[in-house]
Parts: C-alpha cells; sequence; structure tokens
C-alpha cells in the first residue's frame, strides 16, 4: 500500500511537469468515487470504472469574454478552437503517460456534442474540475475559478493510476446573481450547486438550446456567453492575482505545490 501510494505521488509529480511545460494554468486530480452514482446515471458504465481524473485548464484572454456581455463574437470563437486544441494536445499527451507507466487513460475531447438531443459530451468537465479543486459549479452551471471566474477551458483524462486527489473548494457565489439577470434564455434557475440535484434544477437547457439556435440563424454559429462575461470573479485581472503554477497553495490543491 505504501509503495503503491509512494508511485502515486511520484506520477502525480510527473504529470504536474507536462502540465507545466505544456503551459495548463491549472492542474488537478478528482477523485470520481463519491459521484459514482450521478457518473453512472448520466454517461452510463463505460467509463465508471475510473477512480481518477486528472484536469486541467486554460484561461482565455479576460478582455476576449467580457466582450460577450454585448453579444456573440468572433475573436471568442476563434480561441475557443485554439484553446480546446492546445487542450486536447495535452490530454493526448497525458494518457500516453499513464499508459506507458501501465495505467488506463481515457483522454476525453475538450469539446464534443454527442448527439444533438443531448447536450453533453460523454463525461463532464466541470464535474471533474470541481472534484479536482479547480473551482466551483456557480449558477450559471460553468466552472468557476477563484482566478478568472468562468474565463477559461478544460479538459479531462479519466485512469485508473493510484494519484493522490486535490480537495474540492466550497462555492463562493454568495448573493450573487448576475448570471442569472444576464441570461437572455431565461434559462438560468439561479439555484446554488449541489451534487445531489438533476441539471434543470439550477439550468432550463432546452431554453438555452433554442436560444443559441436562434443565434446561429443571426450570427451564424452558436454562441452566447453573456453569463460568463458578466461573473464578477476574476472579470478583472490584477497584477500579482494567484496564479496556477507559482508554488501557492490554491483551492486546497496540492499539486502546485510539487
Amino acid at each position: 500500500m505504501a509503495e503503491e501510494l509512494g508511485q502515486g505521488e511520484w506520477l502525480k509529480s510527473q504529470l504536474v511537469g507536462l502540465a507545466k511545460r505544456r503551459g495548463a494554468d491549472l492542474f488537478g486530480v478528482a477523485d470520481l468515487t463519491p459521484a459514482k452514482p450521478y457518473i453512472e446515471e448520466t454517461f452510463g458504465e463505460e467509463l465508471l470504472h475510473f477512480p481518477r481524473a486528472v484536469v486541467m485548464a486554460l484561461f482565455y484572454p479576460v478582455g476576449i469574454v467580457n466582450q460577450l456581455a454585448e453579444g456573440p463574437t468572433h475573436t471568442y470563437l476563434y480561441y475557443y478552437k485554439v484553446l480546446n486544441t492546445r487542450l486536447d494536445d495535452m490530454a493526448l499527451e497525458t494518457a500516453v503517460l499513464l499508459e506507458h507507466q501501465g495505467y488506463d487513460a481515457f483522454p476525453i475531447p475538450a469539446s464534443q456534442r454527442v448527439t444533438e438531443d443531448k447536450l453533453a459530451g460523454i463525461f463532464s468537465h466541470r464535474l471533474a474540475a470541481s472534484l479536482a479543486g479547480l473551482g466551483w459549479i456557480g449558477r450559471s452551471c460553468a466552472l468557476i475559478s477563484p482566478q478568472v471566474g468562468p474565463r477559461l477551458r478544460l479538459v479531462t483524462v479519466l485512469t485508473d493510476a493510484p494519484l493522490p486527489p486535490d480537495r474540492p473548494m466550497e462555492v463562493r457565489c454568495g448573493t450573487c446573481q448576475a448570471c442569472v439577470e444576464a441570461c437572455p434564455a431565461k434559462a438560468i434557475h439561479g439555484a446554488l450547486f449541489k451534487g445531489e440535484d438533476p441539471l434543470d434544477a439550477r439550468l432550463n437547457a432546452g431554453k438555452c438550446d433554442e436560444y443559441l439556435s436562434k443565434v446561429r440563424v443571426a450570427f451564424g454559429k452558436r454562441v452566447c456567453g453573456r453569463c460568463l462575461a458578466v461573473c464578477p470573479w476574476g472579470k478583472k485581472r490584477r497584477h500579482g492575482a494567484e496564479q496556477a503554477f507559482d508554488g501557492q497553495e490554491i483551492g486546497g490543491s496540492s499539486a502546485f505545490n510539487q
């Protein structure tokens, strides 16, 4: 057991090093076992045997996202694609490293909608990121980090490697209703996140999808993001704000100190 724990710590340090070299802004490891019932109900049994998730994030330039408060922009869409490509490359390298060490690994694409009738991918990056201590799930259902709020993109690698998990954060939205008030589809109900609640307790996904379809007709692409732009967390980057790999402990994650 001690030898396995030591191997897990060493392997986690290797993954942190890889994430640093590839320019990740955040890194964390999630313990997925408490979420097994939700994972099985939402995503099926295929990925249920993975007890850990490695999660990495890249930050948007804040101003790019803040422009969305006035409506969709092609600049946001351009960098959406750029960040997703970089994240997918990180996830692939991470999975290869884990497999070279003899463990199973399954990289989840950074952005992939599996069907037209289901507004989701094959696994939830936000779920994994919240369990990994990268931030918390806000009223908008976005992952909110203390550094940039929801102005980031995520990628996840599921694994059976014995990686020491990081600590989740408490929800810090308080009484803020900015995303609720900004939603043009009136799809955000305003409820704080609770793991046991279904998605529709917080978000009317049908209304959101219907609005995005209208945007596609007018703008040419499905994009909104007003809930991201108005979030006060990280809306203005401060000089000297805490960073992921500066040796400080962020969100209870030990990964940044290795």
